[in-house]
């Protein structure tokens, strides 16, 4: 995902390029913009093996997301590009989801599963931004005293 061009728009950006078939010796755009990001976040894509595990699953998730990212602090000068803050990868299935700030060296996962989410449940918060967090973290939530947005 970027947030310019819109999704459609990527897609024919995407057919200039035959990703169907990676190879090697395929030339990959190197820029920060965020069409030569897409694209090269569908080549990784179309290379990668099929997982046999959620380990490998989120591995390479976050490795073609590290690999498209905009580096943060990188001074760019003459135009307007953002900084990746984040990176995220979601298991649907198994209801974890994955969580990793450019500033920090370390993953943390919640596993939703073991979240009340019904209606009037309380609002439930985690600092991503405390070093000390890594790996499974969903017993450091705490409720929040008021709802944050």
């Amino acid at each position: 995902m970027t947030n310019d061009p819109t999704y459609e728009e990527q897609l024919v950006l995407l057919k200039r390029q035959d990703f169907s078939k990676p190879s090697s010796t395929m030339p990959l755009p190197g820029n920060v913009n965020p069409a030569d990001r897409f694209q090269r976040a569908a080549y990784y894509s179309a290379m990668l093996p099929k997982p046999t595990s959620e380990r490998e699953a989120v591995a390479a998730i976050l490795a073609i997301a590290r690999n498209v990212s905009v580096p943060f602090g990188a001074p760019y000068k003459g135009f307007v590009i953002y900084n990746t803050e984040y990176r995220t990868a979601t298991n649907l299935t198994d209801k974890r989801y994955f969580f990793e700030l450019t500033t920090a060296p370390n993953v943390i996962w919640a596993d939703l599963a073991k979240f009340k989410l019904t209606p009037g449940s309380p609002v439930m918060i985690i600092s991503p931004d405390n070093i000390a967090l890594s790996g499974d973290v969903t017993s450091k939530f705490q409720p929040a005293a008021k709802v944050p947005f």
